[in-house]
């Protein structure tokens, strides 16, 4: 799994940084006469848990989660483009949109999609490993007496 780490790394980092950067933007371009004290954190905290259960889920070899990733990065493209006309700061909206872009690269990758196929086996193995520590018959020991 050595192997797949950076390609893992780089798909976590950037979607985190993508969110961030699109949360910033939105906030600060259609949101800025929101109340902050209770939408933004219930908002954001939601946003980060569905994303690092995305990422959780690839990890356990479940393939939804890529496709959740992804999704966040194409809503967070889609989100962004229209800010430019609230004339936001130009790093923050060109990184979003670097950023998202990149993570929609990495997850294409012909390595994340391997270790995505690594992982789904790796989960299959330590399903089929239960089974059959659940089909064993149970042995009751007797102590000596």
């Amino acid at each position: 799994m050595q192997r797949y780490l950076s390609s893992f790394i780089a798909a976590n980092f950037l979607s985190l940084y993508a969110f961030a950067a699109t949360f910033w933007l939105v906030w600060h371009t259609y949101c800025w006469t929101c109340t902050r004290e209770t939408v933004f954190p219930v908002s954001f905290f939601t946003l980060i848990i569905i994303l690092v259960t995305a990422h959780a889920a690839v990890v356990r070899g479940r393939n939804w989660g890529a496709w959740l990733v992804a999704l966040f990065c194409v809503c967070s493209i889609i989100i962004v483009l229209p800010t430019y006309s609230y004339r936001p700061h130009l790093f923050i909206y060109s990184s979003a949109l670097f950023a998202g872009l990149s993570t929609l690269l990495v997850l294409s990758s012909r390595k994340y999609r391997e270790m995505c196929v690594q992982l789904f086996e790796y989960r299959q193995k330590r399903k089929a490993d239960r089974v059959a520590v659940a089909k064993r018959p149970k042995v009751i020991r007797q102590r000596g007496r």
